[in-house]
């Protein structure tokens, strides 16, 4: 359709303007975007090029540019000329003097009724409105379009009364006061150009171009962040009011409506945002404008997609999400790894924050782990679950999922998440579990507890193990069962014992109560974002520590790498297998020992170990009044034990063992050693140091009785004693009778137990023979060993046999000089004795004198005496 010229007939004393009036309204544009079409002198009429085939105008005063009519250019309508009259100018005079009216007596009645009409912006305006004036003849003349002319023109700024009205600057409190709305006292002025108004059904319509740099807004991020929205300064905006105030309903609102938005989000992220509304309200309760932002966002987790209504409200620190989900949210599938895992409720959080620049998107909910029916179902101290989103091609994507079981045993994990079975008779349970699913452990992301996500699925947790404690990450697959690698505190019993590793140290973060931060909660607010930026470092496991590779699918199950100091021997490098009875090792200490000493670390607090090693030590016997009872030389393997225990006081070392020697196994303590042993070598020491000073003990089987003793040194086990008689007198208390007897009985040699009669009693001749006889030796041992006791005792031997075997001379004579006596000392003792043994010793001296041997001859050649 052609754009049409038209003639416009100016019958005032003064030049008019013609602005086009444009609005997408068309008939119902009462003040819409002004382009000056022309300028008609006064008193005349010329042609006017309308730029739009229906086409709205607005007339003003060429010199003062007060709005002076509105006229409605329709090619089906339009019969004559368009005009400006004199009844133009007499309706906006009294237009004018109404408005001064209203403003200047707010509270008369015609006032306030007329400032009723405007109450509920969801009904027609514009009739109401021309039938208040119509009743009114005072205003009669007033019109619906006249007041809104009316009002354009006194709220414009003085700044710009002189200008063209397509240049005006507008006071928007004006505008508001001046369609009944309440402008906030203390609340700031804002400028707005552009300014339109049209209807709809009658429901007026208003809008205006603001500048968001002038806004007063709560903070400069804030304006920023709402600014950021948009790519443009200015915006172009509708207006509406609401004329009850209060905490939850905003006064006067600014809006904008688009087809989408996107929101920056954190870094160079953006959430898409469809159909969003942005609306700048203005409340009295505050001293800036509130910016909102309305919409709904695509959702897609784990094959259920959904929509989410969003109302994002900017403030100083942060933009807000409410969130609320379209259709079903009852439910939602978990991922397909996360067997046993049932997720039943759940809502949307997302989170903007300026300083320092932030977001956070994701969803949660309650859950529950297992199955009631089969008896699996988990307690949970804590039901929540937490999807954390991150925005690939603007649209949220699960990144990762958090939720916490409070205790759980090994085999219950492998039950309720896996298909798998294990052989593992150790047993393991978890405390304190922070499962996670991460979308791609390949690109860990950090959590708030200060972790990575960088396993598929699994947890974080303490292992308790036997009385062990680790920390870590245990991965879960659905076929194998578990698998992690989890870290334990360095530990030292005193100086002998220390077990480390390679651990790099487990630690969390934690609030400024100490408490965990959890990974579980969605950081959707600006207290939250700054309690994860204040958290601090707090140290589960030092660093130093040993590392437990855990596999449940394969053996070993619980295979501990870790280096051991164990008295000298320093930082062994060990893989150690724990089993029901501990931690087992084995150390080597070259040819200090016979074999390894093998380990078993039971606990924290306990560790014991065993070994062989040779002793070839000369063990000294006790002395029992005052006389020694010697020393045996114990050459055996001994098979010892230790234990180190500590408590929250003390260290003890207490030792013991066993050793093999004559026949009988002889064990030795436990006693306690001394904890600060530095070397293995000392701890033998300890042990031999024992070992005599309880050799009594040990060895009493051999001291039990003086038989027993004395023929251990018969046999030469016991040596360096002293002498067996005096031993067996003093320490054994025997008499001589009972000493000669027992030296008799265990192989001493005659000779031997005279001289030990003779050197331990002091015993005389005769009394050592008396011993002797009593004991049942013959009367010729006992000269003999007489002899080699006493020397060349003739007499008081002979005397000896004599009175104590009751010997004749003859028999005396006869042993004597068997042992090697001299006649003449034969004959010489006999002749002390008296009777017939001096008799006999006179003959045997006879014999000896050499005159006596001619008669000797005689006598023996008489045959007298030849049968005599």
């Amino acid at each position: 359709m052609s754009v049409p010229i038209v003639s416009f007939a100016n019958s005032l004393e003064f030049s008019v303007t013609v602005y086009d009036s444009f609005s997408n309204q068309d008939k119902t544009n009462y003040f819409g975007t002004l382009t000056s079409l022309a300028t008609v002198l006064a008193k005349t009429t010329a042609s006017v090029q309308l730029i739009h085939p229906t086409s709205a105008l607005i007339v003003s005063n060429a010199t003062t540019n007060v709005p002076l009519a509105r006229r409605i250019y329709s090619p089906a309508l339009s019969t004559g000329p368009l005009s400006v009259a004199q009844a133009d100018v007499d309706a906006m005079t009294q237009t004018m003097n109404f408005i001064t009216f209203i403003t200047s007596n707010q509270n008369d009645p015609l006032a306030l009724a007329f400032k009723a009409l405007w109450k509920d912006t969801s009904k027609p305006q514009v009739t109401p409105a021309n039938k208040f004036f119509a009743q009114h003849p005072t205003y009669a003349k007033c019109t619906f379009a006249t007041y809104m002319m009316g009002i354009t023109y006194m709220a414009e700024l003085p700044v710009s009364k002189g200008k063209p009205l397509d240049q005006a600057l507008y006071s928007l409190s004006t505008v508001v006061t001046l369609l009944g709305g309440t402008w906030p006292s203390d609340f700031p002025d804002i400028v707005v150009t552009k300014f339109t108004c049209d209807t709809k059904n009658d429901v007026l319509a208003i809008r205006a171009e603001i500048d968001l740099k002038k806004l007063p807004a709560q903070s400069d991020q804030a304006l920023q962040f709402f600014g950021s929205l948009f790519g443009v300064q200015k915006l172009q905006v509708a207006f509406t009011f609401n004329y009850g105030f209060n905490l939850g309903v905003l006064g006067t609102r600014l809006s904008i409506s688009l087809d989408t938005m996107k929101v920056p989000f954190g870094g160079s992220s953006t959430l898409a945002i469809n159909k969003p509304t942005a609306t700048i309200d203005i409340n009295p309760l505050f001293k800036f404008v509130v910016f909102t932002v309305t919409g709904s966002i695509p959702f897609n987790a784990f094959g259920k997609a959904f929509e989410a209504d969003v109302s994002m409200v900017i403030d100083n620190l942060e933009a807000n999400f409410g969130v609320v989900i379209k259709g079903d949210h009852s439910s939602l599938p978990a991922p397909p790894v996360m067997q046993g895992v049932h997720f039943d409720e759940f809502g949307l959080g997302i989170g903007i924050f300026f300083e320092p620049p932030g977001a956070a998107i994701g969803l949660s909910g309650k859950l529950h782990i297992g199955e009631l029916a089969s008896g699996t179902q988990q307690a949970l101290a804590d039901d929540t679950f937490v999807v954390v989103c991150q925005l690939i091609e603007e649209v949220p994507n699960p990144l990762y999922v958090s939720f916490y079981v409070p205790q759980m045993h090994l085999t219950d994990v492998l039950t309720v998440f896996t298909n798998a079975k294990s052989s593992l008779d150790v047993p393991v349970s978890f405390t304190d579990l922070s499962f996670q699913w991460s979308e791609n452990p390949m690109a860990p992301v950090a959590l708030p507890d200060g972790s990575l996500s960088n396993m598929g699925y699994g947890f974080n947790a303490t292992a308790n193990i036997l009385s062990f404690s680790f920390h870590g990450d245990v991965e879960i697959d659905l076929t194998n069962g578990l698998k992690a690698d989890i870290e334990m505190a360095p530990l030292s019993l005193g100086s002998v014992f220390s077990l480390g590793g390679d651990g790099s140290g487990v630690s969390i973060k934690a609030d400024a109560s100490g408490n965990p931060i959890k990974n579980n909660l969605l950081a959707t607010t600006a207290a939250r974002q700054k309690a994860l930026k204040d958290a601090t470092t707090k140290q589960l496991v030092p660093p130093g520590g040993p590392v437990l590779r855990l596999q449940t699918f394969a053996s070993p199950f619980l295979r501990l790498d870790a280096f051991v100091s164990l008295f000298e021997v320093e930082n062994l490098h060990l893989a150690a297998d724990i089993t029901s009875s501990g931690i087992q090792f084995k150390v080597g200490f070259g040819s200090l020992l016979t074999t390894n000493m093998s380990c078993t670390l039971a606990d924290f607090h306990n560790l014991a170990a065993s070994f062989q090693f040779g002793i070839n030590q000369n063990i000294s016997l006790p002395t029992i009044a005052g006389v020694s009872l010697g020393s045996i030389l114990v050459e055996a393997l001994a098979n010892t034990h230790f234990s180190l225990n500590t408590s929250s006081s003390d260290l003890i070392l207490t030792v013991g063992g066993s050793f093999d020697f004559e026949g009988l196994t002889r064990n030795f303590g436990d006693f306690t050693a001394d904890v600060h042993i530095q070397k293995v070598s000392d701890l033998l020491s300890a042990i031999v140091t024992y070992i005599e000073q309880h050799a009594e003990e040990l060895f009493k089987d051999l001291l039990n009785t003086g038989a027993m003793w004395a023929g251990k040194v018969k046999d030469g086990v016991i040596t360096a004693a002293d002498s067996v008689a005096s031993v067996l007198h003093n320490a054994f208390e025997q008499d001589a009778r009972q000493v000669a007897s027992t030296m008799r009985d265990v192989g001493f040699s005659v000779d031997a137990v005279a001289d030990a009669l003779k050197d331990a009693f002091g015993l005389s001749i005769r009394s050592v023979t008396e011993a002797m006889q009593r004991v049942g030796y013959t009367g010729q041992e006992v000269a003999g060993a007489l002899k080699t006791a006493f020397g060349d005792e003739a007499q008081q031997i002979a005397s000896a046999l004599s009175g104590v075997y009751g010997w004749s001379a003859d028999q005396v004579q006869g042993v004597l000089s068997g042992l090697g006596f001299t006649a003449n000392q034969i004959g010489q003792a006999f002749q002390s004795l008296g009777g017939d043994f001096a008799k006999a010793g006179q003959a045997i001296l006879d014999a000896l004198n050499p005159s006596n041997l001619g008669k000797e001859i005689e006598h023996d050649l008489d045959p007298r005496n030849w049968f005599g």
